[in-house]
């Protein structure tokens, strides 16, 4: 096995094992009241609540992270499930770095405020590296998804034109 294919092996296991213990805890109380200040704060999040309620929304959340999970997982053998599985990551760590810049308290008072970042603007921030792996294996699968679509595409054109 190559050095890359052992490293990249590697970062899609911790990937998929930070989705699927993230959203594993979404479907218990204290993760529902610890991430529905987070969810209120984002524009593209805030309808989850009047939706589904503070459980139902954590549970969206948690579907959607185990989802992606378990795609990194399938995209061992399938690059299909690896394009949308790192889709999915790119996608839920770009709402979660933009939450940076709209939740309040990112920056640390103490310190003087930007750019001195708290506990909860490095917990945002370090998901700049997540979407980082994510586009790393939509990017690695793209390939491989677009070359099955287009010769499906022209096998079906073949077919018509008969």
């Amino acid at each position: 096995m190559s050095d890359r294919r052992l490293s990249d092996g590697v970062l899609r296991l911790a990937l998929a094992l930070v989705f699927v213990a993230f959203g594993y805890v979404k479907f218990f109380p204290f993760e529902a009241d610890g991430v529905e200040p987070l969810i209120s704060a984002h524009p593209l999040l805030s309808w989850l609540l009047p939706a589904f309620g503070k459980a139902g929304a954590s549970a969206f959340l948690g579907v959607m992270e185990i989802s992606a999970g378990v795609l990194l997982l399938l995209g061992f053998r399938s690059a299909l499930a690896s394009f949308f599985g790192g889709v999915l990551a790119m996608i839920t760590f770009f709402i979660t770095v933009t939450l940076f810049f709209v939740m309040p308290g990112v920056f640390e008072e103490s310190a003087g405020g930007f750019p001195a970042i708290s506990g909860m603007g490095g917990f945002l921030l370090k998901d700049t590296v997540l979407f980082a792996a994510g586009l790393l294996f939509a990017n690695q699968a793209w390939p491989k998804v677009s070359e099955q679509f287009l010769a499906s595409g022209d096998e079906r054109m073949a077919k018509a034109s008969t």
